[in-house]
């Protein structure tokens, strides 16, 4: 069944976080990307590196908007009244995944990247979100509990017969699929803690990659391959992290006091996206990590530097 957790988890997603935003200040390596004052979330980089797909209520319904990744002014996608989120950009550009409530449960559609009909790709009764398609462009990987538990499935990319990938008895989800690939990573609580792990795109020996008992959540591929990205409690605050993807150790890439996560990385490997309450609201915001390390990573610290 759908665990306490993750429902509690894609509802928070899913509120809308309403606030006054205050000041911000762009630099060279950290700068805000949308800045309405409804809640923007669940940024994904297009192919190309120049737009970002995010879910928003601006609407005044949960829909998927794009935006260029600079800023500037936002595109609505989906205009449907049913709750859109967690869009994933088919490898060529053209589409856009997305899990949805208008079929009257949480099912995966896609819709051409400007807008337009969508269809409907998975169509269980049970909850199926968080898409991911594969490099290739054939395979969608998503979350789902139609076995009676949290767990990844793949699907072709138009519809068809799932494939069941991890069948643990502990909850599995959020699936995030390599550049080359061949290997899923995902997040689980099969070590009795929230980590990120791996396993075959077809199915296999899970291996687990982050193993701090704070919880880690949202993986998310360098371009490369030979990074995770990663949503983690471990500072004591919500804060993004990278690892290799094999394991080892992590690296901290934001460090403000509010809330940082859903990190996707620009397909040059430079910039994270991610979701931020920083401004006082939950917008996008972009990073660049490996200057990240080197500068202040907060408003606090860029008012302070400037004092």
């Amino acid at each position: 069944m759908f665990s306490d957790v993750n429902a509690k988890r894609l509802l928070a997603i899913l509120a809308v976080v309403c606030a006054s935003a205050t000041a911000t200040v762009a630099t060279d390596w950290l700068w805000q990307v949308t800045t309405d004052p409804a809640g923007d979330n669940e940024p994904s980089w297009s192919p190309d590196g120049t737009t970002i797909a995010f879910m928003s209520s601006r609407s005044g319904n949960l829909d998927i908007w794009t935006i260029p990744a600079g800023g500037g002014t936002p595109t609505q996608v989906t205009t449907d009244t049913a709750a859109d989120g967690s869009a994933s950009w088919s490898p060529d550009g053209t589409t856009i995944a997305f899990s949805s409530t208008r079929s009257g449960n949480f099912d995966i559609w896609t819709i051409p990247a400007g807008g337009g009909a969508c269809t409907q790709i998975t169509t269980d009764p049970a909850w199926d979100w968080s898409p991911s398609w594969s490099p290739d462009g054939t395979t969608i990987a998503f979350s789902s509990t139609r076995s009676g538990n949290d767990d990844v499935w793949t699907i072709p990319a138009g519809g068809g017969t799932p494939t069941q990938i991890t069948t643990d008895t502990a909850d599995d989800g959020f699936p995030s699929w390599s550049p080359d690939g061949t290997t899923i990573a995902f997040e689980s609580d099969r070590s009795g803690n929230w980590d990120i792990w791996t396993i075959p795109a077809g199915g296999g020996t899970a291996t687990q990659i982050t193993t701090d008992p704070a919880e880690d959540y949202d993986a998310s591929w360098s371009p490369d391959g030979t990074t995770i990205a990663f949503t983690s409690a471990r500072s004591g605050n919500w804060d993004i992290w990278t690892v290799p993807a094999g394991g080892g150790t992590a690296t901290q890439v934001t460090t403000d006091p509010d809330y940082d996560g859903w990190p996707s990385w620009s397909p040059d490997g430079t910039t994270i996206a991610f979701m931020s309450s920083r401004s006082g609201n939950t917008d996008i915001w972009c990073i660049k990590p490996d200057y990240a390390s080197i500068a202040p990573a907060s408003l606090g610290e860029i008012k302070a530097t400037f004092k």
